[in-house]
């Protein structure tokens, strides 16, 4: 990946969280710690049943013909950063540092307990 589309990438993520927690200001979010796991598969066993949305890949939808969502994650790397977890690469989460992509295996999911749709173009 590019510098410039990782930047575009966190810039657009960053974007997206911020639309989609003020649509659900009511709902109680958590950090909730994983192992290598898909984000909405943590949240299912904790009391926060639903893994926050930051948006949809249309690149991986459109050739996967079904809908790409990234869930908020955040990995520790020179502190905590916040990142994606996806479901083709459900194992890690992604983060930016320094022009650059990283991630971690170890990290948390941001769950909620209200179902938040992902926002759409």
């Amino acid at each position: 990946m590019s510098k410039f589309s990782a930047k575009l990438s966190l810039v657009i993520l960053l974007g997206s969280l911020n639309l989609g927690v003020a649509e659900v200001a009511q709902a109680d979010m958590k950090w909730v710690e994983s192992l290598s796991e898909f984000c909405p598969t943590v949240c299912q066993k904790t009391d926060y049943k639903f893994a926050v949305p930051g948006g949809i890949n249309p690149r991986a939808t459109k050739a996967r013909g079904s809908e790409s969502v990234y869930y908020v994650c955040a990995t520790r790397y020179s502190g905590w950063r916040i990142g994606y977890n996806i479901d083709y690469q459900h194992d890690r989460c992604y983060t930016g540092f320094r022009q650059a992509e990283i991630y971690g295996e170890h990290y948390r999911c941001l769950c909620t307990d209200k179902e938040m749709p992902p926002m759409k173009n």
